[in-house]
């Protein structure tokens, strides 16, 4: 082999490795290239992610509040319901008032006697009272505690105090008109009622006759 020919060969194997390590460099490049966009694209998609998990936050917060704003609404609209009727309700339980007024001024012996017009009357009475109450019990309209329970100025209106050491005081005794309350938790009209005072505090046991109260302490 020539001289010359030695040098080509050496020169074509110079330049092939050359080529290969341009080949190589640029497979390198190509490589941390696409690391790059792939470290690019996970970054991306975490934001993406937290993107999606704040707008899946507020959905679900705005889902709450529109829920919580629909039962608010439902309940105003219930309430508004039972109360818009509160007027018409206090005129009824004057009619209620004077029906029952009617029926006590019949005496029980006329009311059990011969007379048809009496007796037509005093049932066409406790008809006509008896639809008021089932009326009234369906549109939650209730009477309120009365005789034996203790005052309570949510719902009573006391005229009268009775002196009554036996009882405890704030009793009623007498009920002048009765007292109603519509929706459960609203007064349509008080109770108006007689209590008694002089007598232990609500609880407390009345001192029985002749006892001596201690007051050496």
């Amino acid at each position: 082999m020539t001289k010359h020919h030695h040098q080509k060969n050496e020169e074509t194997s110079v330049s092939e490795e050359t080529a290969e390590i341009r080949e190589e460099t640029k497979e390198a490049e190509s490589v941390e290239q696409t690391v790059e966009e792939i470290d690019e694209v996970a970054a991306k998609t975490a934001e993406l992610r937290e993107e999606v998990e704040k707008l899946r936050d507020m959905y679900m917060r705005s889902q709450a509040e529109m829920e919580n704003l629909r039962k608010r609404t439902q309940i105003e609209l219930e309430k508004r319901s039972k109360y818009a009727i509160s007027s018409f309700a206090r005129d009824l339980l004057t009619v209620s008032d004077n029906l029952s007024r009617a029926l006590a001024a019949i005496p029980e012996e006329e009311k059990e006697g011969t007379s048809e017009l009496i007796k037509n009357l005093v049932i066409g009475l406790e008809m006509t009272q008896k639809e008021l109450n089932t009326a009234f019990e369906k549109n939650d309209i209730k009477p309120v505690e009365g005789v034996g329970h203790i005052f309570n100025p949510n719902i009573h209106k006391v005229v009268q105090e009775v002196e009554d050491p036996t009882k405890p005081a704030g009793t009623i005794i007498q009920e002048w008109q009765k007292g109603y309350t519509i929706g459960g938790d609203r007064t349509l009209r008080e109770a108006v009622v007689v209590v008694t005072k002089g007598g232990p505090k609500p609880g407390e046991q009345p001192d029985e006759p002749g006892k001596r109260i201690d007051t050496s302490v």
